[in-house]
């Protein structure tokens, strides 16, 4: 999937490795600078959870207490303690992060728990698992979180594993032209959330949904104002305005849409 920026959840690219460009939004300037590496190898799992215990505490997300997530206390903080345990390196650590469209598109869910009861989800570019969690804690039959970014989905399960809720993960560029799609068919819900940042995988991304649409999923998308989100052929389902970290976002609140492909 596309990378977090301007995110790394298959999420877009990292943001950009100068120190002073650490400082600034991430969100727009900066998941496009780098590429996840999607051969990098996953974290050890219990080093990571000691990482994220001390940098980015697991807590009631934004929007959705019922569901918590891992949050970072600052983006360079977690950064450079993720570079020394990788031990070179890395891409922003952006599933250390719960994003505004995730936190939105995951209200949805927990309000309506009947677009996922008892159905198989697929949620793209999942990052640290938000709106994957949420479905899991609504009943989903089965959920598969995505990305690129094996760091991110790494921190998606053990944040599954402390709540008890039942995720599998899934690393693959799901937009790649050599995807066929035929993995789409196994889902009745596939949502995406927060993953337009980049001009080049914007019109893959979309590809990708009408075709999980054409298979016959409900397709849920949310957005929080990026860059190349257009939505033309989108039904709007709610609106949230939310608090993000200034450092990654440059600003303390966004709004955030979530929309139904029809």
């Amino acid at each position: 999937m596309p990378r977090r920026p301007e995110r790394g959840k298959a999420g877009t690219a990292a943001p950009a490795r100068a120190a002073p460009a650490r400082a600034r939004s991430a969100a727009e300037a900066g998941r496009v600078a780098g590429a996840v590496d999607p051969a990098a190898a996953a974290p050890d799992l219990a080093a990571l959870a000691a990482l994220l215990d001390r940098e980015a505490p697991l807590r009631p997300a934004p929007l959705c207490p019922e569901v918590r997530v891992f949050r970072g206390r600052g983006l360079v903080a977690v950064w450079e303690a993720a570079e020394r345990l990788a031990g070179g390196p890395l891409p922003a650590p952006f599933g250390a992060y719960p994003w505004p469209a995730g936190a939105a598109l995951a209200r949805v869910v927990l309000d309506d728990p009947d677009r996922v009861r008892n159905r198989r989800v697929l949620d793209l570019g999942t990052g640290g698992g938000l709106a994957a969690l949420a479905a899991a804690r609504a009943g989903a039959a089965e959920v598969v979180a995505n990305d690129i970014d094996p760091w991110a989905l790494a921190t998606a399960r053990l944040a599954a594993a402390r709540q008890r809720l039942a995720l599998t993960t899934l690393q693959a560029d799901l937009t790649a032209q050599d995807a066929t799609g035929r993995e789409l068919e196994a889902y009745d819900v596939v949502l995406c959330a927060d993953l337009y940042y980049e001009r080049r995988t914007a019109p893959r991304l979309r590809a990708l949904l009408e075709r999980a649409r054409r298979a016959g999923a409900e397709v849920l998308v949310a957005d929080a104002g990026r860059t190349y989100f257009d939505p033309a052929g989108l039904v709007l389902l709610a609106e949230y305005d939310v608090a993000v970290p200034a450092d990654l976002e440059g600003v303390d609140r966004r709004v955030a849409r979530v929309y139904r492909l029809a």
